[in-house]
This record gives C-alpha cells, structure tokens and sequence, in this order.
C-alpha cells in the first residue's frame, strides 16, 4: 500500500495534464530475461508499470519519467514464464492515475523447451481504409491461438507513417498485441513513398524506428535472429532489392548476406531454421522475381527448414522446393499477406505450388520438439489449410 501512495503521490506532484493511452501497450525485443513494453499517451505524462509472474502481476515495479512515447526494459525476467503487467498514466482531471491497462507476455524459451506457439500475420496495409471490420474479426480470431510472440511480414501500413500504423495496424490488433510480443520483418511501406530516392532518407528512423524495438544491434541493422526452444527464426530485410535505397544490401557479397550465411551455418545441430521476409523467394503471384537466385541456393545448402513470406496480398504454401523444382526435400515456402485489404489472385501456375488463397488470413504455428505444425485461418476463423514438418 506504501508503494502504491508514494507513486501517487509522485504523480500528482507533477501533474500538468491528464493523459490517455493512445498506442499500447505492447512489447517487444523478448529475450529470456528482458522484455521491452512501450505504449504511447496522448500528452507528456509519467506513467509506471506493475509486472510480475501471472498471478503476480504487482509484484515489480518500473518507472518512466514524463513524456508521451514511454519504452521500458524490464530486466531480470526467468525465462520459459508467462508475465503480466499493468501501465499507469495520469487520469483526465490530474488528480490520481487512468484505470490500468494490462496486458501479458512471455519470455523466450532455452533450448531444453522444445516446445513454442507463434502466430503470422502480414500486409495489414489498408489504403482505402475498408478494412476495418475485417480486421475486428481477425483480431478476435487470433486471440483464440495462445500464442507465445506475433510475427508480421511487412507493409504495416500504407505509407508507413506513425499516423497511419495507428489507425491500419495498433487499434484494431490492440487486443493481440498487448498479449504476444511483435517480431516484424521490414517490408517497403516501412521505407516510406519515397523510398527509391533521396527524399525517403530518414523516414525509417523518424516513424518506424520510433515505435518499434527490434533486437537490432549496429552489427546488423535491420535484420536478426531470436533462439527460442528449439529453433532459431531469422528475420532479414529484402527491400534494397525492390528499390529501397537506404535498405541494407543483399546481394551475395553484402554484409547481410554474409551475417546470415554465416548464422544458418552456426546454428545448432536439432534447431529448426526458420527465415522470415518481406518478398518472396517462390510465389504465384505478380511480383518480379528479383531474389529466388540468391537466397534459394542459400537456404537450400544451410537446410532452412521454413521460409515465411509476404508482400503478396494471398496466402500460398509451396512443396518443399530443390533448385526451383519441387522435391522430397528441401525449404517450405508460406506467403503470409492477407490481412490487411489488398488480395491478389495466382498469376502463375507453378509445380511446386501446393495451396493458393486470396482471402484475408493468418497463419498458426506449433513446434514440439522435432515437429512443427502449420495451421491457417480465414479472418472468421476457418482453417484453409493444415500441414505437419518432421525433421
């Protein structure tokens, strides 16, 4: 009860102006004993944020000084445990503080685990601003997939600004979001209108690197691996290839290149590898294929077990794919870019194509020890597909 008087207290001594959460919370960059919760208010407040083992969520305490964007990291977290947490901003007369808003999240696990649960949304870009109620329902669909982080394939929303990744992406997958950490992989609305030329310099850093904790470090922008379980999940960044100028390389001689050859190469023996990208290596439709020839052999020779994709406004899964043909063995290749407005019917008719939807959709995936299950769903909820990987 003494803890909670002195945060008031600290509160309504400088108090200024009532604030409301207007982002948030969320977290991101999961390690297995860090996590990092942001959340943004609609004026400077200082704000605090309970957290603890579920069940315990008032058990730590965390406090961030008076502004609008609040980014915590919470240190000393277990891992392989699910937490809770609780954020705190003044209310609207400044007098004490806004019923709090909650949310939960897990760490990630050591490698004795073998066991994770991740969902998989992409594309959630709504331009015409249509989507909406699509989306409400995706949203409610999700919830129902215990997940232990979300992954999202890119093109968070038209434009990439900080205004339209509210409206297209924060608001309408809140409720997901406050319960699973985000793990993005950059597509090209991330770079921003201008990304092919030298007016789109900067826009990266002031919208998207703004809202967003990665586990970037100045060794490898833009691109990184977590280790959860018994895989090791890839995200890299493709959009230098499609005319994002200030996009890190990735050609065969580039630094990311070479950071992920060498990674795939130095991962355990028993990890299921797992690589995802904005735009596709295989896909049936339109895009130019513009990648196939350096990343394939690549994923082929460091036996990549899953490529997870977007940019494409469908869902297709491939046949396991050796030298561009389909084979017994060899990377899966899922395109995950149905859930935002923008559906793409197949422009090809491809041999290693195997499921091919232009419906809004997310994917579910499972990993129990050397099995890996892939189930996707409409936004209401209906399975389209079911596949299970053994390795």
């Amino acid at each position: 009860m003494k803890k909670h008087l002195f945060i008031v207290s600290l509160f309504l001594a400088s108090a200024l102006n009532a604030a409301v959460i207007e982002r948030g919370p969320f977290v991101e960059d999961p390690a297995q004993t860090t996590a990092v919760i942001k959340w943004t208010a609609d004026a400077p407040s200082p704000a605090w944020v309970e957290y603890g083992p579920e069940g315990k969520c008032s058990q730590l305490m965390a406090i961030s000084s008076r502004k609008r964007n609040h980014s915590l990291t919470l240190h000393g977290l277990i891992p392989n445990t699910k937490f809770c947490y609780k954020v705190y901003v003044e209310n609207n007369s400044g007098t004490g503080v806004q019923e709090a808003k909650t949310g939960t999240f897990r760490t990630l696990f050591t490698p004795e685990r073998k066991i994770v649960n991740f969902l998989v949304v992409g594309n959630t870009a709504d331009p015409q601003g249509t989507a909406a109620e699509m989306k409400r329902r995706m949203a409610q669909s999700m919830a129902e997939h215990p997940a232990d982080f979300l992954i999202h394939t890119g093109d968070i929303a038209a434009g990439g600004s900080i205004a339209a990744a509210d409206e297209e992406f924060f608001k309408p997958y809140q409720k997901v979001l406050s319960d699973a950490p985000l793990l993005v992989a950059l597509g090209e609305e991330e770079y921003g209108e201008n990304r092919s030329n030298a007016d789109g310099k900067g826009f990266l850093a002031a919208n998207y690197k703004r809202v967003h904790s990665m586990p970037w470090s100045k060794g490898t922008p833009n691109y990184y691996y977590i280790d959860t379980a018994n895989a090791r999940i890839f995200f890299i960044d493709t959009n230098n290839m499609y005319d994002a100028l200030t996009a890190p390389a990735i050609n065969q001689k580039s630094p990311q290149y070479i950071w992920l050859r060498d990674s795939l190469a130095k991962t355990a023996g028993g990890k299921w590898k797992i690589v995802v990208m904005h735009h596709p290596v295989y896909s049936s439709g339109k895009e130019e294929d513009r990648l196939s020839q350096v990343l394939a052999p690549l994923f082929e020779a460091q036996k990549v077990n899953l490529v997870i994709q977007g940019h494409q406004g469908a869902y297709e899964r491939t046949k396991p794919i050796y030298r561009a043909e389909p084979a017994k063995s060899g990377p899966i290749y899922i395109t995950v870019g149905g859930s935002g407005k923008f559906f793409e019917e197949s422009s090809y008719n491809n041999d290693w194509s195997n499921k091919y939807y232009a419906t809004p959709h997310f994917a579910y995936i499972s990993i129990i020890d050397r099995k890996l299950s892939l189930r996707t769903f409409t936004h209401d909820n209906k399975r389209i597909d079911a596949l299970d990987i053994y390795f």
